[in-house]
């Protein structure tokens, strides 16, 4: 009996049987494993591509439409990316407002176009150290905060 219970409490002390994070490489993703890991999320994502040229990949939710753009990049292996969606306004978002919200509001920073068109932006960090949990995270985090730019914007 003390050897089962001295096992049990081994287990829960190791963690034996706790969920594993799955990490992402330390080199980073590739935007197919971006638009992989968004559809794996549910989204309807595809992979869209700049002026430039650059990949990025392109979703929405509850109507509002976003990007994620890929950076620190080399060998096609990203190591971050930003959670963006900006808004085509029928007049110029005032300065006062956008900086309304960088001063009451963390994590999604808003920008302004050269037309005074609002850019909502999020960073995340993907590697070294990342996992797919961290990330579904940052998702959330950003797409949590699509009801308060909405109603922030007047949109």
């Amino acid at each position: 009996m003390k050897r089962m219970l001295l096992a049990a409490v081994s287990a829960l002390v190791l963690g034996v049987g706790a969920a594993q994070a799955r990490p992402i490489p330390d080199a980073g993703l590739t935007v197919e494993e971006v638009l992989a890991f968004m559809k794996s999320a549910g989204f309807d994502a595809k992979i869209a591509k700049t002026d430039a040229g650059e990949p990025y990949v392109a979703t929405q939710k509850d109507g509002v439409n976003f990007n994620i753009d890929l950076y620190d990049c080399a060998d096609r292996r990203c190591r971050a990316v930003q959670f963006v969606a900006s808004f085509d306004l029928k007049d110029p978002l005032p300065a006062a407002k956008a900086n309304e919200w960088n001063l009451k509001k963390r994590y999604v920073r808003a920008y302004l176009d050269g037309s005074g068109d609002p850019i909502f932006a999020y960073d995340a960090n993907l590697a070294p150290g990342g996992s797919y949990e961290a990330l579904e995270d940052d998702l959330d985090v950003f797409v949590q905060f699509f009801p308060e730019i909405l109603e922030h914007i007047g949109w």
